[in-house]
């Protein structure tokens, strides 16, 4: 070991300068933004909707009119007091390259939205937000889960300067939205003489949607009525209808009907939110703008769709119609319970599906020939067998499953991040596996061939990682 002394440090390091940090959040002073006055009782409209019902039944049971009435004037008292004061903590700044979100009123919050990454900004507008002019932005990130974001609600004209104003921040295109101007009357014009102008596929009509929805939902209502017809009619023909009448609904008709209730609401739900649909492209942008009662338009970036699924109900067969839906990164990467879709086509002839699939993914057939799991696999899927396969395309891996509702799931090659091959003790037993193709930040939402011959999968997955990898290292920039 040396006696010498260790050279003195240099007075600055090495190597090229570092640029100074950016500030993290907005210096104290800077104004901030605010929302419309109206935004804390829009928010809270479904409790105040709920508080009126409950004065207005209890006024009606007591006959006691004025307390209803002193119970609305105090409600709207606090309600106004209390969104004078939340008004005061909310807000945002856009500062520097990142859009910062305010709020809380006991419990404070910041969030930092980083405009670098910015995905998406669609602009939303709820019924009860349309009736004041207003509209609110969901603001989506790359990789983010969801929504990153939500500011609501601001005047229409504002969220969409601000819409641009963001998109133009990220180095983003701002894609038109086509929303209609509202007129002194209320009523709403339209943006361009031709609805179809400049649209992939012409406008959706309500009678389409409407008798897509009810075909869709028709036959699980029909067989809870036959179910439950039948049962009641049979027990009540050997233990008395009153007796088995009084059983069944305290123990299970009740219940049911609250399935059956969701079921008609759900379809009745997707009948106004894909009402007036419309879908263009805009550059690498598919715009969808749709609603009847809440009306939205939504930018989906076709460079980050990881994942197309088609989607055809049985009573729709006879017609040739089908649902497509597109996934994209950010949608992707929500939990597993909470996964959802884009939905780029309610209901489609042939023709304008093949077109809208082959927007969202460049080549993508809509029709796929897929092969079945072998035979000796029937007897853990007999409903099901005849409706499952897979098969490696020219583009995507696609899988095919479902009874009522037939789906295929497609996949491109560009998209798959990671195969795995799982095998449990039966599947053992009979030779069998499950090809799992898992998507960029595709959790919840994978391509899975289930029951293959256990060769056939380690083939499979192997094929799967060969073209993956090929198609991902073409692809510029890279997603997965």
């Amino acid at each position: 070991m040396s006696d010498e002394p260790a050279p003195p440090l240099a007075e600055t390091p090495y190597g090229p300068e570092a640029a100074p940090a950016a500030p993290s959040a907005p210096p104290e002073g800077v104004q901030r933004q605010r929302l419309h006055p109206l935004t804390p009782l829009l928010e809270s409209f479904r409790f105040l909707t709920a508080a009126a019902a409950a004065a207005g039944l209890q006024a009606f049971t007591s006959r006691n009119f004025l307390f209803a009435l002193y119970i609305a004037l105090a409600a709207a008292v606090i309600g106004g007091i209390a969104s004078l004061i939340a008004l005061q903590y909310r807000g945002f700044v856009i500062w520097g390259r990142e859009l910062h979100i305010y709020g809380g009123v006991f419990t404070r919050s910041h969030r930092t939205v980083p405009l670098d990454r910015l995905q998406s900004v669609d602009l939303v507008r709820p019924i009860r937000a349309r009736l004041f002019g207003l509209a609110q932005l969901n603001i989506e990130v790359a990789g983010g889960d969801g929504t990153d974001a939500r500011l609501a609600y601001l005047k229409a004209d504002r969220a969409l300067a601000l819409r641009a104003e963001l998109l133009a921040i990220a180095g983003r295109p701002a894609a038109p939205v086509a929303e209609a101007a509202e007129s002194e009357t209320g009523t709403e014009a339209e943006a361009v003489p031709d609805r179809d102008a400049g649209l992939l596929v012409p406008q959706l009509t309500v009678r389409r949607l409407a008798l897509a929805s009810f075909l869709e939902v028709l036959p699980v209502q029909l067989t809870f009525l036959a179910v439950f017809g039948t049962a009641f009619a049979v027990t009540g023909s050997i233990f008395g209808f009153t007796t088995v009448a009084t059983t069944l609904w305290v123990g299970f008709l009740a219940p049911a009907l609250v399935g059956y209730a969701q079921s008609t609401i759900a379809a009745v739900n997707r009948f106004l939110r894909n009402g007036r649909f419309r879908i263009a492209r805009d550059g690498t942008n598919l715009l969808i703008q749709r609603g009847l009662t809440d009306t939205s338009h939504e930018t989906v970036p076709v460079d980050r769709v990881t994942g197309v699924s088609f989607v055809e109900p049985v009573l729709w067969r006879s017609r040739q119609w089908k649902r497509v839906e597109v996934w994209t990164a950010a949608v992707a990467q929500q939990s597993a319970t909470a996964t959802r879709s884009t939905t780029a086509l309610p209901v489609g002839e042939p023709d304008q599906v093949a077109l809208v699939a082959a927007e969202a993914v460049p080549d993508l057939p809509s029709v796929f020939e897929t092969e079945r799991p072998p035979l000796r696999a029937k007897w853990r899927m007999p409903l099901r067998w005849k409706k499952t396969g897979a098969a490696l395309t020219e583009r995507a891996f696609v899988v095919r499953h479902g009874l009522w509702v037939n789906v295929h799931v497609a996949v491109p090659y560009a998209r798959i991040q990671s195969v795995r091959v799982t095998q449990g003790r039966i599947q053992r037993m009979q030779g069998l596996a499950t090809v799992r193709a898992m998507a960029a930040g595709g959790v919840g939402h994978d391509a899975v061939a289930v029951h293959r011959d256990a060769r056939e999968a380690v083939a499979m997955a192997s094929e799967l990682r060969d073209r993956a990898d090929a198609a991902a290292a073409l692809e510029r920039p890279r997603l997965s």
